[in-house]
């Protein structure tokens, strides 16, 4: 059984199930719909999700969500007692603690699943003694799982450091999606969404959380001739991204040098990463959890053989180094985001670099290696 906060649920949650399950192992989702928008039960691609609707919250509730998230561990615990779990996998720190209670009651066994440093990434949007509190926090409660797996590198090791049991299990894309769109079905795409022949197609897709740089992105390509941006995702930064494209628009061009694109479904981006030309992702400098970040977005980028423009931080700056599958700013402000972006208008730096990083995605920056990664841990357990 797995426990995840968001209610699509991630797409890293998925995968992972979806590996549980073709090795015969039954798993059950449990994931809380804060605004109540989605089926109650639902199954997804094989793998059944249940979801906590009664208890009402949303994002960006920042320390008020203190008072909701307790009912949240309530409502899991129950309903997670009644499925009699072997095995417990409580992703991001938001839900370890309904783990560790269900650990203590059943006899379980209990895995966290960190997909980035849950207190550094909280920072950008609580007070410093909240911060502390959750680092308190997680030091106590990781202490209960049997394993703990991290999307990074460099967090794997911090955990390491202090005696935990951690293992890496990458935010990798399996390939075969990528595989099956042909060129007439990315030309039509492209075609759709109003990008000419000959013109750059520059994408983000992510979250819009407010460690990313999308309002300097939006700035870097004003004036470039020829090139369209779409940006896919929701999150914190939203309405800014949306007052800024709005502000592009206005300057009398028909159609926007870039356009806001709303939620892209999991099932949809292997097709806007193959019609793309590159793809943008870098983070705010002094985000504190950056160094921890293992984005989707660069192995979407590899397994597209998509170049990617990124900062040098963390894992980012480390597979891009060793693939040579993008090029890496120092510091992501507009003029260098700009003056990368103009530099990949060059159709063989794309190709080389796009090449790269697709022979690396199928060498080892891949969803089959990860898997393999995470079915270890429980064969272990």
């Amino acid at each position: 059984m797995l426990l995840s906060n968001p209610y699509r649920p991630d797409p890293r949650v998925r995968r992972e199930a979806q590996a549980l399950i073709q090795r015969g192992n039954p798993v059950t989702i449990i994931a809380w719909d804060r605004e109540a928008v989605f089926p109650e039960h639902e199954t997804v691609d094989g793998v059944e999700v249940v979801r906590i609707r009664k208890v009402r919250s949303g994002y960006g509730a920042g320390w008020r969500q203190s008072v909701r998230i307790p009912l949240f561990w309530r409502e899991a615990t129950q309903l997670a007692r009644e499925l009699a779990p072997d095995i417990v996998h409580c992703h991001d720190l938001d839900t370890l603690y309904a783990g560790a209670r269900l650990k203590k009651a059943t006899g379980c066994r209990l895995i966290f699943d960190a997909h980035e440093h849950y207190p550094s990434l909280m920072s950008l949007y609580l007070p410093g003694w909240i911060i502390k509190g959750l680092e308190w926090w997680e030091r106590r409660l990781i202490r209960q799982a049997d394993h703990t797996i991290t999307a990074s590198t460099v967090l794997a090791e911090r955990y390491r450091q202090r005696g935990i049991a951690a293992s890496v299990v990458g935010n990798f894309q399996p390939l075969a999606p990528y595989e099956r769109i042909g060129e007439e079905v990315i030309q039509g795409f492209r075609g759709e969404l109003g990008v000419k022949p000959g013109e750059m197609m520059v994408i983000y897709i992510g979250g819009f959380s407010r460690n990313r740089t999308l309002l300097p992105l939006i700035e870097a390509v004003k004036g470039i001739d020829n090139l369209k941006l779409f940006l896919w995702g929701e999150g914190h930064q939203k309405e800014a991204v949306q007052r800024a494209v709005q502000a592009g628009a206005n300057h009398g061009s028909p159609l926007p040098y870039a356009q806001y694109m709303g939620w892209l479904p999991a099932e949809k981006v292997p097709l806007v990463a193959r019609s793309a030309d590159a793809m943008v992702y870098c983070l705010v400098p002094d985000y504190p959890g950056a160094i921890y970040n293992a984005p989707n977005s660069l192995s979407i980028a590899m397994a597209a053989g998509l170049p990617i423009i990124s900062n040098e931080v963390g894992d980012l700056g480390r597979y891009i180094r060793e693939t040579g599958c993008g090029i890496l700013l120092s510091f992501p402000d507009a003029q260098s985001i700009r003056k990368a972006i103009i530099a990949l208008r060059d159709g063989n730096l794309r190709r080389r670099l796009g090449e790269a990083g697709r022979e690396a995605a199928k060498v080892s920056y891949n969803w089959d290696v990860a898997a393999e990664n995470l079915l270890a841990v429980y064969d272990r357990l």
